[in-house]
């Protein structure tokens, strides 16, 4: 579990399907942006990464790899 969800209240969660997570996680890094989660993939075979908006809203971004 991501330290952010126990330490901080959130306005929204919403989820994102995109083509790489991973290629998204370097991505968002370079910019800076504060990653909650890095990519991990989960027991039912999706591809998960969450981090903060400016608004502290945490935002995932998921993918399905073949």
């Amino acid at each position: 579990m991501c330290k952010c969800r126990t330490s901080n209240t959130h306005n929204i969660c919403i989820a994102f399907t995109v083509d790489d997570v991973d290629g998204e996680f370097e991505r968002l890094k370079e910019f800076g942006i504060e990653i909650a989660d890095p990519p991990t993939l989960r027991p039912w075979g999706a591809k998960n990464m969450s981090f903060l908006d400016p608004d502290n809203n945490l935002i995932t971004f998921r993918c399905f790899p073949k």
